[in-house]
């Protein structure tokens, strides 16, 4: 063990400080970077271990963490920098996992009779070999969390840095271009034939190779950076949404609002790449066309056609808006038709099942041939029509005449790069376009991921010994929407060890209170305590650790990936396997036996999406047991027992009278 190492050992109970001065350290403006747990193979470790900071890395033999800054640079508890050796580091963090195998292999050494002097690489060698699918966990990176400001998060990714880079290459590729053309240009027409020409205008292309492989590397890693940024951001924005905003959405709405985030990220992107190469190609064209045989005309002509293809994108952006809004809205009414189907069967007639398709299709039909005309004049007229308007602006040269062969060429040259750029233009505002009205109906997404969380105050602990774990006064709420409150004058009190029944008619703000105790709604008035505390005090998160909830059936969700996984949804930390063991005997205890020997996978089965092979019964002693799990001071079960047969209704009930520590459960009366 490398003595010099251990001085730069965080211990266990500093982690937040060592996450803390990592950031600090880092930027200024990366202050709210989140650790972000993970684990890599070992053979990928030694080769990452040099460009993985800012990370904390778990050092087992001290029960601590190295905290690494960004270049291979350590940071010591005191906040001294310096330089680290990753194989040393790597030899340090991996002891345990090689010491075990290290004995054999120096057994299979010595055996074998192996030179001392290639022992040390034969004994790498062995060891990479056994263990490089072996994972090393205690790993933690440091990333600006999704809510962050989006621009600082593609900074972090090297997306800016990375599209700078391609516009310069793309720069200097078309000048190298303009370049070796004028070459065979100025030689061919002045008559000379020297092969040296010949071969510097050969030595100009073959640079242009490397050029062209920097350019395809660089739109990779700047689509891959970005799309997975976007991505993210969507994803936690999705769940980050507020519940009221999409009360009235059906599943069809919400469908379609998942497509046209994938045609933000496909379209912006292809769009982007196009639009910046354009750009580029119609600036260098501005000038060769300067210096060509129409002059200054031929360059004002290009301006003019420019803003008449902004009139056209502009167009082609609104009919396209017109037509999406009637595209999703058939998506919407096919999605619930779909999800509806046994009930329209079983109770609609059959001369209303195809009710009003006929007039949405036609009206569909007229839409898309509006967009088709914009599409075909964007596409299609934008770059020839160029070819037409230049070809009048040369009219002056050729009447006039007294222009060299030379001044008509350069033209003529500035003519089709001209037509290539507008080409790229027109297919990339044709894409931006579409991006564009998806982004109409993402925005929602992306701004809720920056929504502000109560984060709390770190000093709020509550008491211990308190008897009342829930405390609420004068509670009111009203809907947006509404004008009267669904919610007035509530009160209620539990204490540890409590076991409540709520009953109501449908519609009196059962559901509503339930939210509102699950910190997903605030109430417009009252007072609501958890062991003394508000919500803007102790905190969403830890507002959330002391209540869980399972709302009513209609707003529970199974999601397509493992039982496990369902079942843990609400638990914080890394699962252990007798987390395992303890759901297992739970969902004995609800009466899943049955269902766990049913699944050859037993807990790690796929349920599939929304869980369609689970029945009715199963997915609410499912939810059930998600709140259970999560050992939280207070359980409130939302009408989660109408579902189950008498049998299981018993055993559901005496398993929740067993584990909860204090229990409210409504019912509708």
């Amino acid at each position: 063990m490398n003595p010099e190492l251990t001085a730069f050992v965080w211990p266990a109970a500093r982690f937040e400080d060592a996450r803390a001065a990592l950031a600090r350290e880092s930027s200024p403006q990366h202050i709210g970077m989140e650790a972000l747990a993970t684990e890599m193979s070992y053979a990928d470790f030694e080769r990452q271990l040099p460009k993985i900071g800012p990370a904390l890395l778990h050092f087992p033999t001290e029960d601590g963490f190295l905290a690494i800054l960004a270049n291979s640079i350590l940071l010591s508890p005191d906040h001294k920098k310096v330089a680290m050796d990753p194989a040393a580091v790597c030899s340090a963090l991996c002891y345990e996992m090689e010491s075990p195998a290290l004995k054999q292999i120096q057994e299979i050494l010595d055996s074998a009779e192996v030179p001392v002097s290639r022992q040390a690489r034969a004994r790498a060698a062995i060891l990479r070999e056994r263990l490089t699918a072996a994972p090393i966990r205690g790993i933690w990176l440091l990333r600006l969390p999704p809510s962050a400001n989006f621009w600082l998060q593609l900074r972090q990714a090297g997306v800016p840095q990375r599209l700078v880079t391609l516009a310069a290459a793309h720069a200097i590729q078309y000048l190298l271009w303009i370049l070796a053309w004028w070459m065979v240009g100025q030689n061919v027409l002045s008559g000379r034939g020297s092969q040296n020409w010949l071969v510097l205008w050969a030595l100009l292309l073959l640079s242009l190779v490397p050029i062209r492989v920097l350019i395809t590397w660089l739109q990779g890693q700047i689509a891959i950076g970005a799309g997975a940024k976007l991505k993210q951001r969507l994803f936690y924005g999705a769940l980050r949404l507020e519940p009221d905003s999409i009360r009235h959405q059906g599943v069809g709405q919400l469908l379609g609002r998942v497509i046209e985030s994938e045609a933000v990220e496909a379209l912006a992107l292809s769009g982007g790449f196009l639009g910046l190469v354009a750009i580029i190609e119609l600036a260098i064209a501005t000038f060769v066309l300067a210096a060509g045989a129409g002059g200054l005309l031929h360059s004002v002509l290009l301006l003019v056609w420019l803003a008449i293809t902004g009139v056209l994108g502009w167009r082609y952006f609104v009919r396209n808006r017109s037509w999406t809004d009637v595209r999703l809205t058939m998506t919407h009414d096919l999605v619930e038709s779909m999800v509806g189907h046994r009930t329209r069967l079983a109770q609609l007639s059959p001369d209303r099942w195809h009710e009003g398709e006929d007039e949405a299709l036609a009206h569909y039909r007229k839409i898309s041939r509006a967009m088709d005309r914009s599409t075909m004049a964007l596409i299609g007229v934008v770059p020839r029509g160029w070819l037409v308007i230049a070809l009048f602006g040369l009219t002056p040269a050729f009447v006039g005449g007294g222009n060299s062969t030379a001044k008509m060429a350069i033209a003529i040259g500035g003519m089709l790069l001209a037509y290539r750029a507008l080409k790229r233009l027109s297919m990339g505002t044709w894409q931006l376009a579409g991006a564009a009205v998806a982004w109409e109906r993402v925005s929602t997404l992306f701004n809720s991921a920056a929504r502000p969380e109560m984060l709390g105050s770190p000093g709020a602990l509550p008491p211990t010994d308190s008897p009342t774990v829930l405390d609420a006064r004068d509670l009111a709420y009203r809907y947006h929407d509404r004008q009267e409150p669904v919610l007035r004058g509530c009160n209620l009190r539990i204490y540890t060890g409590d076991r409540l029944v709520l009953e109501g008619p449908s519609g009196g703000g059962k559901s509503t209170l339930v939210s509102i105790l699950a910190g997903l709604r605030e109430p417009n008035s009252g007072e609501l305590l958890i062991d003394g505390f508000d919500l803007r005090t102790l905190g969403s998160q830890r507002w959330r650790q002391h209540i869980a909830a399972a709302p009513q059936f209609h707003e529970n969700y199974v999601l397509a990936e493992t039982f496990a996984f369902n079942l843990f949804m609400g638990r914080r930390g890394n699962l252990r396997p007798r987390d395992l063991d303890e759901a297992e005997i739970l969902c004995q205890e609800l009466g899943l036996a049955d269902l766990l020997s049913r699944m050859p996978a037993g807990l790690l089965q796929m349920v599939g999406e929304t869980g369609w092979q689970l029945s009715h019964g199963e997915r609410s002693r499912l939810y059930i047991a998600r709140a259970l799990l999560q050992d939280a001071e207070v359980v409130v079960l939302d009408e989660s027992f109408a579902a189950l047969d008498p049998e299981n209704l018993q055993r559901a009930v005496e398993c929740v009278l067993k584990r909860a520590k204090s229990l409210l459960v409504i019912a509708h009366r």
